[in-house]
């Protein structure tokens, strides 16, 4: 059996105590004599599922040097594989969002660049052939500008949007070895690659760019890398799997590829230090070819591509020395009466309350949460739905609401029966509001969309209006320092409440209605909800006082649902199927210390 030492060419570190533990430990191993243990850091690779396309497509392009959390993706073939796509589709990390589409429909292509500066050249138009046509992008709207020298295809590409490089590729004639790259108007011819290939990948920068797979003619698969210097290419050490139509990202020192086809469709993953390849343990959830890639090295993402099906999947993969711990919801107990239709509810994750909606009539059913399951409490005097509410388990607050007209009833629940509190002013259904029973704050709804008034424990007093109507409104906070967002018309707008007067806040990343809320002013939640396009969601946003951010998404996509925090809680909703029974709790992500792992002979 080989030894560490003829192996790595250094002898295992003898110390008295584990080392400073971060980047340049990764891969180390060293023996502890105080723990008398032999000990590695290791870093920890692992693929996981993103949001899916709204688009599924194959053969489509994307911005390689957008991060992982920034990316995007253009063009394609739809389903049937002849329908060409305009379609443009920028990523946050969770969920992806269509823009601008393309001026001209096309697969095979190659694209660089940013989510805001990316470039798409090339491609294959069915009906119309190869193309020449390149575009400029500039986060919302493309432009066409200077084509390249000739018409192409399934070309590698790195780069930014001023400072571009496409290699590569076919046709017309044999495959190509030519270079080209682009100055942000101009294309100039380059060093030509030693292996011409067509479906191949690339990363890096227009000086710095890797080459990698791709097909000397079919059933052919290359796996050649090859490194270029912003003159000449260089032949570098290949990787394990020849492999075409893969994708490919990070930086020629650091570079991951997957994917592709050899010539079956792979799943495999490789790693890329500058010199030499390593498999990664991690491999993708579904094998894939003609699909895009953007990321680094450590934390990349793909997107779409022929399995042998169009498919609209999204993987990230990362590696990293720390376990990080995502954001996510999972399954609490169910309702014993599944609703919708009550904007707000009461107490936290372990004493939520919950009181009327649709059932889908309207109901006055109230219930209680202990932290893991439900119980039918006292009834509401009568049935309601729409209504707001805030306050905690054993002192809530429930107000306006329908039947019609709106009403302007309020009720106060002692943890044990309801009692008949202070009317609002205005009458209102639709609306919602946060703090205590004896302090709290309602607004909006109709039909009074940017009226706000204020609660003491027995009567409302008018205050200062919202600077957006709104209805179905969001909400966290207390009376004196309250949030309001989301709600038509202003579905991503967000304003804060000092107590007497709002001004508006950060707004939300995907604007949204009828969705789930609650929180404080500085560690609030958004969850569910709808818009335009998709009427049931399962996204969720997180807000820290400054700006809000995308998080773990609903396990089940609903709206007009409720919330109950700081410790969340998605209640009941409506989706395809009707009124929901089902409670999700949600457990903030995180990034734990990182640890060193002990080894064993076993």
């Amino acid at each position: 059996m080989a030894e560490y030492e003829s192996i790595h060419g250094t002898r295992v570190r003898y110390l008295t105590s584990d080392p400073t533990l971060n980047s340049s430990t990764e891969g180390q191993v060293w023996y502890n004599s105080t723990s008398g243990t032999n000990k590695a850091l290791v870093q920890i690779k692992a693929t996981s599922s993103g949001g899916s396309l709204a688009t599924a497509r194959s053969g489509l392009s994307g911005g390689g040097a957008s991060p992982q959390t920034v990316g995007i993706v253009f063009g394609g073939q739809t389903s049937p594989a002849t329908t060409n796509t305009t379609a443009t589709e920028e990523y946050n990390g969770f969920n992806w969002t269509t823009t601008g589409n393309m001026n001209l429909g096309r697969g095979y292509g190659c694209g660089f660049g940013t989510q805001t500066a990316a470039v798409g050249a090339g491609g294959y138009d069915h009906g119309n052939g190869d193309q020449s046509e390149v575009e400029e992008y500039n986060g919302s709207t493309w432009s066409e500008v200077t084509d390249l020298p000739g018409n192409q295809r399934s070309q590698g590409a790195a780069g930014t949007q001023t400072a571009g490089l496409v290699f590569g590729g076919d046709p017309p004639g044999p495959i190509r070895t030519q270079s080209l790259e682009y100055d942000g108007t101009n294309w100039t011819s380059s060093g030509t690659l030693n292996t011409g290939r067509k479906y191949l990948a690339g990363c890096g920068v227009q000086t710095l760019a890797l080459a990698v797979g791709g097909s000397t003619g079919t059933p052919t698969r290359s796996a050649a890398t090859e490194e270029y210097n912003g003159s000449s290419w260089t032949s570098g050490n290949s990787f394990t799997e020849g492999r075409s139509a893969l994708a490919c990202f990070g930086v020629q020192t650091h570079a991951v590829i997957a994917g592709g086809a050899d010539p079956g469709i792979v799943s495999s993953i490789e790693e890329y230090d500058g010199t030499n390849w390593r498999t990664s343990p991690a491999t993708l959830a579904t094998a894939r070819r003609y699909f895009a890639g953007f990321g680094s090295g450590t934390a990349g993402a793909v997107a779409g591509g022929g399995t042998p099906g169009i498919t609209a999947a999204t993987e990230e993969y990362n590696s990293n020395i720390n376990t990080i711990t995502p954001a996510v919801w999972a399954a609490g107990g169910n309702l014993g009466t599944g609703r919708y239709g009550t904007l707000g509810s009461a107490g936290t994750a372990a004493a939520g309350l919950v009181f009327g909606g649709e059932t889908p009539s309207t109901t006055a059913n109230t219930e209680e949460y202990n932290g893991s399951s439900w119980s039918e409490v006292n009834n509401l005097p009568y049935a309601k739905q729409k209504n707001g509410g805030c306050g905690i388990q054993t002192a809530g607050l429930s107000f306006g609401g329908t039947p019609t007209p709106p009403s302007v009833n309020t009720e106060e629940y002692d943890g044990t029966n309801w009692t008949t509190g202070g009317s609002l002013g205005t009458g209102r259904y639709d609306i919602n509001g946060t703090g205590t029973q004896t302090s709290a704050v309602a607004f909006g709804g109709l039909q009074d969309q940017d009226g706000t008034e204020e609660y003491n424990g027995s009567s409302w007093t008018g205050s200062g209006n919202m600077s957006n109507n709104r209805r179905n409104a969001a909400r966290a906070g207390i009376q004196t320092a309250a949030l309001a967002w989301a709600g038509p018309p202003s579905l991503s707008a967000m304003e804060e409440y000092n107590g007497s007067s709002w001004t508006a806040g950060p707004t939300l990343n995907n604007g949204v209605q009828n969705n789930g809320s609650d929180g404080t002013s500085t560690a609030a939640l958004s969850f569910g909800g709808g818009d335009g396009t998709q009427p049931f969601k399962s996204q969720t946003e997180a807000y820290n006082g400054t700006a809000w951010s995308i998080t773990g998404a609903l396990g089940t996509a609903r709206y007009i649902l409720s919330g109950a925090g700081p410790n969340f809680l998605a209640i009941g909703g409506a989706n395809a199927g009707g009124e929901s029974a089902a409670t999700e709790e949600f457990t903030e992500g995180s990034a734990a210390v990182v640890t060193a792992s002990t080894l064993t002979t076993s």
